[in-house]
């Protein structure tokens, strides 16, 4: 399963880079909706996977082709990427455009269309990125309204931003 990095691009290198260290090693904690995970790669996600030994070549190239590709993160900016990327893994593909879409004010069908990249074009990435970081706080805080028993990740998730801030503002 595993993939040459040689042809990973730099900013997916540096999405990686970031994600791994945040996802984390091996985790079979009950209240998570996810289940067991490994480098944040979940049972639930990828039921055929033995998660203990998953590696971390076969983690990369996992969030390569089915959430970097998937969400078109190759056709955003640098750092707004990033994020994408990061919300994809946290909460799916559809809804970190949606979440992007929001940020951008156009419609959020879950598609990167040419009126979701035209609005991208148009939006300073400094802007941007706060508006992307205020939509993922909201998302946060619906989570949390339709089960409160996920509050108790409240401030893991809000670490997790902070250190995306980090990154993304290193190659905005």
């Amino acid at each position: 399963m595993t993939h040459s990095s040689h042809s990973y691009s730099v900013a997916f290198l540096h999405a990686i880079h970031y994600l791994l260290p945040v996802e984390g090693g091996y985790v079979n904690d009950p209240h998570d909706r996810g289940g067991e995970t490994r480098y944040g790669i979940s049972k639930r996600s990828y039921p055929h996977l033995d998660i203990r030994t998953l590696t971390k070549a076969d983690a990369t190239e996992i969030y390569y082709r089915d959430f970097w590709l998937t969400a078109g993160c190759e056709r955003i900016p640098s750092g707004i990427s990033l994020v994408v990327f990061d919300s994809a893994v946290q909460h799916g593909v559809v809804s970190a455009i949606r979440l992007l879409q929001r940020a951008v004010a156009v419609r959020d069908d879950g598609i990167l269309g040419s009126q979701t990249q035209t609005a991208l074009a148009a939006t300073a990435p400094d802007y941007l990125l706060h508006r992307l970081l205020n939509q993922r706080a909201r998302y946060y805080a619906q989570i949390i309204a339709r089960n409160p028993l996920q509050q108790r990740f409240l401030n893991g998730w809000f670490n997790r931003l902070d250190h995306l801030v980090q990154a993304a503002l290193e190659v905005v």
